[in-house]
């Protein structure tokens, strides 16, 4: 877990993604784990249109996300997420991520995550 989070913290944000089953499920976990550990801001960033939010609405939506995050905190600490698979459509540059999420009592959760890809960037829909 902690190499994973080196790891991610070491991305650039001027890294491009490519529109690769590998590069769609590791944004998609990026951005998750951005959502369990509390980095909001980035975690809004990673979103569809986010370069057009007012300051305004980018700070609603850390408060939602933040919300969202403590709600699940509630059920247990995430230890891990992994994607599983996912789905690629090219007619409109999107994608389906399916991810595994597994708390510190080792039950495991699946969630699917819905990404767009635009200027070269997989963002979060």
């Amino acid at each position: 877990m902690l190499l994973m989070l080196i790891s991610l913290s070491g991305c650039s944000h001027e890294q491009k993604d490519t529109f690769t089953d590998e590069s769609v499920r590791q944004a998609a976990q990026r951005y998750y784990t951005y959502f369990i550990n509390g980095d909001f801001k980035q975690y809004v960033e990673g979103m569809e249109g986010s370069q057009n939010f007012t300051e305004d609405y980018i700070m609603q939506m850390q408060d939602v996300i933040s919300h969202a995050s403590n709600e699940l905190a509630k059920r247990g600490r995430v230890v891990r997420v992994e994607a599983l698979s996912d789905s690629l459509y090219t007619a409109d540059s999107t994608a389906y991520v399916y991810l595994d999420l597994v708390f510190a009592d080792s039950i495991h959760e699946q969630i699917g995550v819905p990404m767009a890809f635009q200027e070269g960037k997989w963002k979060i829909k």
